[in-house]
């Protein structure tokens, strides 16, 4: 063999496997909050979404669905990455073995960050899962790279990015078929015989990972089962009353309108409403003012067809702040919910 057949074999060989080295991962979205129901698998270039109660696909309920994407992840440099999710509801964040990020429950649009080092150019197994169960769905996956500090220590926010499309890489197992069908097309000549015998030794081998791929793929939606302890605080962004009134303003209903039709379709699930108040004025009115919002939200919740006795609702006045500051915080004026079973 001449050595511009070599040469030109090597880059036929490099050409292939580029080929399928495919950037982007595997994205897999199923209906129901713990990868009930499969609908769709297709190529995501990068994590990055926002559904304002819109369903990421056809077919897939807008306010109840769960996506689990696959594929691999390269370090431009060695050093420990921050990886930081910007979510609405659950997460969880797996690079190689570790598990950077673990946040599965209910969340408002909330941060949740770690740690993990890479070294730079190799490529490490990325599975990333998320759940929406109530209202809008948020999933925002971003990076700090070990040279890029925080800025002034983190005083200022974190000196994170949206990671890079270039960055992803698909599941390896769509690379490793390519150098297996090579191989028996460079030693056909000398030993034809050996080079078949070979490959039906082999293929038990690749069958017998089939049964312990099976258990991992089984194992997420276990630990997945949503618990009671998961289903708390949820702070509506939406919910506005009159200032110093317990009136609910129109803008209001949409929120509502869409919790109650998640009520309606979980009859098992219980909800505790909590009305809150800042610390401007007298703290008895505060008391009333924050039980008169409460239970303003339980009636339009019953009007709209979800039982009563589901439904408890309470006042706490300015007794549970948020934020604690001298005087007054727009955060403390707010309605929360607790959901449970």
């Amino acid at each position: 063999m001449t050595k511009t057949t070599w040469l030109a074999i090597i880059a036929c060989t490099f050409t292939c496997v580029a080929s399928h080295a495919q950037q982007g991962l595997v994205g897999e979205y199923f209906n129901g909050t713990n990868f009930q129901e499969k609908k769709m698998t297709r190529t995501d270039a990068r994590i990055h979404f926002v559904w304002n109660n819109v369903a990421p696909a056809p077919g897939i309920a807008p306010d109840e669905f769960s996506a689990r994407w696959k594929g691999r992840i390269k370090a431009p440099e060695s050093g420990n990455y921050l990886f930081r999710a910007h979510v609405d509801d659950g997460i969880r964040v797996k690079v190689g073995n570790q598990m950077v990020i673990n946040a599965w429950g209910l969340h408002d649009s909330e941060p949740f960050s770690g740690t993990v080092y890479m070294e730079a150019g190799r490529m490490y197994d990325l599975q990333v899962e998320y759940f929406n169960g109530l209202l809008e769905g948020e999933i925002q996956l971003y990076w700090q790279l070990p040279s890029e500090k925080p800025v002034f220590g983190g005083a200022f926010g974190y000196n994170d990015k949206p990671i890079d499309s270039k960055y992803y890489y698909q599941p390896e197992s769509a690379v490793s078929a390519v150098p297996k069908q090579q191989a028996p097309v460079n030693k056909p000549a000398s030993p034809p015989k050996k080079t078949v015998t070979a490959p039906p030794k082999q293929t038990p081998v690749v069958q017998k990972p089939k049964p312990v791929a099976v258990t991992p793929a089984q194992a997420p939606p276990k630990q997945a089962a949503i618990s009671a302890d998961t289903l708390e605080k949820y702070i509506p962004k939406n919910i506005l009353f009159v200032q110093g009134k317990s009136i609910m303003l129109s803008e209001s209903q949409p929120e509502l309108d869409r919790l109650a039709g998640f009520l309606l379709r979980n009859p098992a699930l219980q909800l505790s409403i909590e009305g809150h108040t800042d610390n401007h004025g007298d703290s008895a009115k505060n008391m009333i003012l924050s039980e008169e919002r409460a239970q303003v939200v339980s009636a339009y919740l019953t009007g709209k067809g979800v039982a009563a006795q589901r439904i408890s609702a309470k006042g706490y006045g300015d007794t549970r702040p948020l934020q604690k500051i001298a005087t007054g915080n727009a955060k403390n004026r707010r309605v929360e919910f607790k959901v449970r079973y």
